[in-house]
Formats: C-alpha cells, sequence, structure tokens
C-alpha cells in the first residue's frame, strides 16, 4: 500500500514545519526581549503620573485659576500618556502569549 506523500514531499514537508518552528522561536525571542524592555521601562515611569497627580493637589492652592486649568490639562493628557503605555504593555503581551501558542501548535503537529 502506497502512502499519501512521497519520500521526497515527506521530506519537503517536515522541513517547512522545521522552518516554521524556526521562525515562530525567533519571533518569540524577539517579542520576549520587545516586552521585556517595555516593561522596564515602564516600571521607571509607572508612577510619575500618580505622584504628579499629588504634587498637583499640593500647589494647586498655590495657582491663579489659569495656571489651575493648565496643570488640569496637562495632568489628563499625562494619565492618558500612561494609559496608552499601559495599554500597549498588555497588547504586547497579549501578542507574546498568541505567538508561544502558535509554537506549541506547530510543534505538537511535527510530533
Amino acid at each position: 500500500m502506497m502512502g499519501l506523500f512521497s519520500k521526497k514531499e515527506k521530506k519537503l514537508l517536515l522541513g517547512l514545519g522545521e522552518k516554521n518552528i524556526r521562525l515562530y522561536k525567533e519571533a518569540v525571542k524577539d517579542i520576549e526581549e520587545l516586552y521585556a524592555d517595555m516593561k522596564q521601562a515602564y516600571e521607571e515611569i509607572d508612577d510619575v503620573a500618580e505622584d504628579f497627580l499629588k504634587f498637583t493637589s499640593t500647589v494647586a492652592s498655590k495657582l491663579d485659576g489659569q495656571e489651575r486649568v493648565k496643570m488640569e490639562s496637562f495632568v489628563k493628557k499625562l494619565a492618558k500618556a500612561e494609559k496608552c503605555a499601559r495599554d500597549a504593555m498588555r497588547d504586547v503581551n497579549d501578542v507574546l502569549r498568541s505567538q508561544k501558542k502558535r509554537l506549541k501548535e506547530a510543534q505538537r503537529e511535527m510530533i
């Protein structure tokens, strides 16, 4: 009884599978490095918005109305930037988790 694929086709499929796994591993490694760098940078500035908000509450009474409005506007913009950074961290972590899952699936298919 003949197999579904010839030896040459099986070898080709095996080679493609191995290349697929190698590429997934490289992608996972790159994303892990990116995530580690982002996490370190985020941890360094994580409490800046909160600290600035505390600072503004202590100096707000010393400012005139227009300066207070400008500072409140800046606080809102800073909070948006912090949320953007937090969301980016979450998104990169989601991509990393997804790539690891795909790598495991590809490795299981090779067995």
